[in-house]
């Protein structure tokens, strides 16, 4: 934590930085690829709506042997087509089969549910049936596409007012990537979508925006501090501002993936299909938009800013001054190598010199003449006196 720590301070403060703005084709490209597969996931194998949308029996039997297999046997025999069949285990003990099949007559309800309580060795009294009707289900579906309709709209109004519209054409271009992303895993994965899906569909439209409003919002501060002081431009400030928000995104996204993930495991070992209809738009939610509120929001909006004159202008400008001052560094450095070449190469000079000068020259000899410093005549020395 305390690494994470360090680089979060470090991120935050410019002295390391991600190329996120920069690489937008390729992030682009990525998500296209993503988008494609979840686009071909619904054309191929299409959405599975639950009974609650497409009408139907739900006939509910406690059995601690019946099998899938029996099931479909059963079911075949009495003329029911294709039935869903889920094995739960009842919380306190216990086991049940749930049998959910399209719309049939009383006649054919009836002959399947005493041919199950044979094959369950139970009484025909203790399976219940459930009639669900497909208008419930087509009333929830327009609730819901009203309810997103009505987000996406106050969505664009509140960026737009308190930021500006390509902040909220950036943003919505980010959730739409989410939404497409989340209902291409639900029909690739063959999960029902049922009520608790489309709740969940909505509750991660909050948090797919949640973490591009907080880089939008750098972003607009470190444009008031730095872009209009000309001390970068529009495309570094923006980058800047999502890799001093990048820690915060991903500690809170991951303290909301936590619980999801556990609620997703339990869902799946107890076979609950609510808990998985529920958990898997927000496990897929919640992380698609935490990563698409980076690689897409920011770029998108960078994209649309540099289509204002002024900002490439200012971008230009920016860097030719930095072309500028880096060729200045350079002239200045390649100088002072030069500048130290030839102080070193006088010094070598001079030091040779010097030497030269400090050897003697040999002195040429006569025949005669001692060898010595210097050719002295060699004087007669008086004879010492007798006493």
């Amino acid at each position: 934590m305390a690494g994470l720590g360090s680089i979060g301070n470090r991120l935050y403060r410019g002295d390391v930085a991600f190329e996120i703005v920069g690489r937008r084709r390729r992030w682009a490209a990525i998500f296209g690829t993503v988008l494609l597969l979840a686009i071909l996931g619904l054309v191929v194998r299409g959405l599975h709506f639950s009974v609650d949308f497409k009408g139907g029996s739900v006939i509910t039997v406690p059995s601690a042997s019946l099998s899938t297999d029996q099931v479909n046997s059963i079911a075949t025999a009495d003329g029911v087509p294709a039935p869903t069949v889920q094995v739960q285990q009842i919380v306190g003990g216990g086991r049940q089969v749930t049998v959910t099949t399209v719309t049939i007559t009383s006649k054919t309800q009836q002959q399947l549910t005493a041919d199950l309580a044979r094959a369950a060795g139970i009484d025909q009294s203790k399976i219940t049936v459930e009639q669900v009707g497909a208008s419930w289900g087509h009333d929830i579906s327009n609730q819901a596409t009203q309810a997103l309709i009505v987000f996406l709209v106050l969505l664009a109004i509140y960026l737009a007012i308190f930021f500006e519209w390509k902040m909220a054409v950036a943003a919505l271009a980010s959730l739409i990537n989410v939404i497409v992303i989340t209902v291409g895993v639900y029909a690739w994965s063959g999960l029902e979508v049922s009520p608790s899906t489309v709740v969940g569909f909505l509750t991660i439209l909050g948090y797919a925006m949640y973490d591009a409003v907080v880089v939008f919002d750098k972003v607009k501060e470190n444009k008031r501090q730095l872009v209009d002081q000309n001390k970068l431009g529009y495309g570094r400030a923006a980058n800047l501002a999502v890799n001093q928000t990048l820690v915060r995104s991903l500690n809170t996204s991951l303290i909301a993936l936590i619980p999801v993930a556990a609620l997703l495991f339990g869902g799946t070992v107890s076979q609950a299909a609510v808990l998985q209809d529920l958990a898997l738009a927000l496990l897929v939610g919640i992380g698609a938009g935490t990563v698409s509120s980076i690689l897409v929001a920011t770029p998108t909006l960078v994209w649309l800013k540099e289509l204002e004159p002024a900002v490439r202008a200012q971008e230009q400008r920016l860097a030719s001054v930095k072309a500028t001052a880096e060729r200045r560094a350079t002239s200045a450095k390649v100088a002072s190598v030069a500048v130290a070449g030839a102080g070193a190469a006088g010094g070598a000079s001079a030091a040779a010199s010097e030497s030269s000068d400090a050897q003697p020259t040999p002195a040429k000899q006569t025949p005669g003449q001692r060898s010595g410093p210097r050719n002295q005549p060699v004087r007669n020395q008086p004879r010492s006196k007798r006493r």
